[in-house]
């Protein structure tokens, strides 16, 4: 396996432990007063937020190095009005597996462990596979891909979970490829357990929780008693509903653990503490692991690496240290940024759908006043594809460099092989020519596949413009992202006759990059990077501000998510209007629009209270084929289509689901699929002559349709 040295930050480094109190109220000290005004429009934020997620209960906090907030929304337990505080308890999911890397770090340092022995040697319980297994590979998730631990109502002893893990063979060599298993990190669970002679819960109290005061740890059980404990719910069809009653114990070493958000915020002082792990295993944390296919380890094709339990990202050029994790009725995040050292926690007590990050991500930009997650707007798909390899550079290149120091490679020969893979796949000309093999090549830019050629070009601009700018040189670009990054090392290097020309961009490039960053700074305003959408936003105001600014601009903030996130119901009309006004080449405005305009013209009122707010209506088809053509695989597809028709139908909305599969159908006329949902949608609302005619249809495009067969059938009882 290849590995990227990348040690830990000076600033990381030298950090030292502060007394962790929580401050109750924001203007008890000079530091709480300073974010007061912030604080009280998150705790704003927050509501509205947990109204639209349905969230029952809330607990979040942050720690910086003068100061700790913390604060609990809504209900603990929503049947007894328990309100939700600082000291609720919530299951903490996967970040138990952080947990569990770094006992396994600590066993090693001890020299009870071996990182590379296979994990047969410690739990022999688990029988030998087709290849060997080795703990660093399960550490990274690239062990073959366990499964079997399984989730359900009753006790299971971690004995019978390494039985369950048996019964199932590898999916794959282990070394291969990435996949994310809690079944891999409860093998490690077991190990611990049999190189130490103790429970997994009581390592874990002994040699982490306890030293770092979080008395509030445990892991769980559903017969112990557990002081502020919170109910755990669902969402079904709209309405909050109690989980089935579930026992964690089976996921004890990958999921099986409780605790607060005060005690997550202390967690991340594993990382400063040397009395529990050494500069040496820390440096382990922070070192991305490849697979043999060449790529680096982790979600979303590493676009967050994984790491013993935790994931690191890129933020802005700025590294962030995340763990996380979800569970039937619990969400969990910790998220701690070295170089501001500031340590954010967030727990809830429903599972959110995908990885959200939303709520830290707004209180880490109240705070900073900088974006958590730049975006960049251009509507060219082969622009689409240039900005995308300028993030990789820039965020992956700086990462490397905040942790090391010092660029991914000192050869000069390697050093120009990696502009020159720059220049050759980071080009319009290329793009257009192929787009899939240019595409393809970016993506593949920051990998070990290629030899890392983004990370070794990024690496020496962030040494090169921390010559030029100092200690502050990240705080830089934090703000302003990776169009400055850029212009800032072209112009360094044109100013300097000497600088080897290997090192350098196209001319093609550069006066890409000029026009960009004029576009940019102009876009990207103080003002513009200030403004907050919400309910009370004046649309019309800010609306007249962005067109104006943005006219003529190829580059522009991407403000779509933050524009049709907004919820409140007239609202949400103009912003989804400025949103496809805006950017009015992106398939996701258009789509979100065409299906406001189908929403709006379904009954009198709707109509009327559109044409009040906003004007007369259009025709929504006109944005779903807009949107279709910028992207057939997207919002518009058949797929896609069908499937918000089958939600809208499952949740109730049997008209609303009629109204937009009849229009998919002008849209895709020759899919059996969309014939067939139309037609459940017919049998559901009664009309079963108009449900037989759209399965003959369907039948008549594709007669082996499965799913129209067996509504033919139904339709026969």
């Amino acid at each position: 396996m290849k590995r990227v040295s990348i040690m830990i930050s000076a600033l990381l480094l030298a950090a030292c432990l502060h007394p962790f109190k929580a401050v109750g109220q924001t203007e008890a000290s000079p530091a709480g007063a300073k974010y007061a005004e912030r604080l009280r429009r998150f705790e704003e934020f927050v509501r509205q937020q947990m109204e639209h997620d349905k969230i029952p209960g809330l607990t979040i906090g942050f720690r910086t190095e003068d100061y700790t907030w913390l604060k609990g929304f809504g209900y603990a337990d929503l049947e007894n009005r328990v309100p939700a505080t600082e000291r609720s308890a919530y299951r903490l999911a996967s970040i138990t597996k952080a947990f569990t890397g770094v006992a396994i770090l600590q066993l090693v340092e001890q020299g009870k462990m071996k990182l590379d022995d296979e994990i047969q040697d410690y739990v022999p319980g688990y029988p030998k596979q087709q290849w060997p297994v080795t703990v660093r590979q399960l550490l990274f998730h690239i062990g073959g891909g366990q499964q079997g631990a399984g989730l359900g109502p009753t006790y299971v002893s971690p004995k019978d979970v390494v039985a369950r893990i048996a019964q199932h063979p590898l999916r794959f060599e282990p070394g291969m490829r990435f996949e994310y298993t809690t079944s891999g990190y409860n093998l490690l669970g077991a190990a611990i357990e049999e190189v130490t002679g103790m429970p997994l819960g009581e390592y874990f109290r002994r040699y982490q929780w306890q030293p770092l005061g979080m008395k509030d740890t445990l892991m769980d059980s559903v017969r112990d008693l557990i002081p502020h404990r919170v109910q755990g719910y669902e969402v079904v069809r709209g309405e909050v509903k109690n989980i089935p009653y579930i026992d964690v114990s089976s996921r004890f070493g990958g999921g099986g653990a409780t605790g607060t958000v005060p005690d997550l915020l202390r967690w991340a002082r594993i990382l400063e503490s040397r009395n529990l792990l050494s500069k040496q295993s820390v440096e382990l944390i922070l070192t991305p692991v490849a697979a043999r296919n060449g790529r680096y380890a982790g979600f979303d094709d590493a676009s967050s690496y994984y790491t013993f339990g935790w994931m690191l990202s890129p933020r802005n050029g700025q590294g962030v240290i995340e763990a996380g994790g979800r569970q039937l009725g619990t969400s969990t995040n910790l998220i701690y940024i070295p170089s501001r050292n500031m340590t954010l926690a967030f727990a809830c007590n429903v599972q959110l759908p995908g990885v959200r990050t939303d709520y830290l991500a707004e209180l880490y930009e109240l705070l900073t006043g900088e974006p958590y997650d730049l975006r960049i707007f251009v509507p060219q798909k082969e622009d689409r594809s240039i900005i995308n390899a300028l993030f990789y550079v820039f965020d992956y290149g700086a990462l490397h460099f905040e942790h090391t120091r010092q660029p991914f490679t000192s050869e000069s020969h390697q050093l120009a092989e990696a502009f020159a893979y720059f220049n050759r796949s980071v080009s319009r000309e290329s793009l257009a020519a192929n787009h899939q093999a240019a595409a393809k090549a970016i993506e593949d830019g920051r990998h070990p596949v290629t030899g890392d050629p983004f990370i070794k070009v990024g690496s020496y601009i962030a040494l090169k413009l921390s010559m030029k700018y100092g200690v502050n040189w990240q705080r830089r670009y934090s703000t302003t992202g990776a169009i400055p990054f850029f212009a800032d090392y072209i112009a360094l290097y044109t100013a300097d006759e000497q600088h080897p020309k290997g090192f350098r961009f196209d001319e093609s490039f550069e006066r890409m990059i000029a026009q960009w960053n004029r576009d940019w700074t102009r876009t990207w305003s103080t003002e513009i990077r200030l403004l907050r959408f919400a309910a009370d936003t004046d649309f019309d105001a800010v609306g007249r501000r962005l067109r104006e600014a943005f006219a003529g601009a190829k580059v522009r903030p991407g403000f779509i998510d933050s524009l049709l996130d907004i919820q409140d119901s007239t609202a949400s009309l103009k912003a989804a209007k400025l949103a496809v006004d805006l950017y009015p080449d992106s398939e996701r405005t258009n789509g979100n629009w065409g299906l406001v305009l189908l929403l709006m013209s379904q009954t009198s009122e709707k109509r009327a209270r559109f044409k009040q707010h906003i004007g007369e209506l259009e025709s929504p088809l006109r944005f779903f084929q807009r949107a279709l053509a910028l992207q057939p695989d997207g919002f518009a597809s058949a797929q896609v289509l069908g499937q918000i028709g089958r939600n809208w139908l499952q949740a109730g909305r049997g008209d609303d689901a009629r109204a937009l599969l009849e229009l998919a159908i002008e849209l895709h006329p020759r899919e059996a699929m969309v014939y067939t949902e139309l037609g459940k949608t017919y049998l559901k609302l009664g009309l079963k002559d108009k449900a037989n005619e759209a399965v003959r249809k369907a039948l008549a495009l594709d007669p082996q349709y499965g799913p129209a067969l067996d509504l033919l059938k139904e339709l026969a009882k």
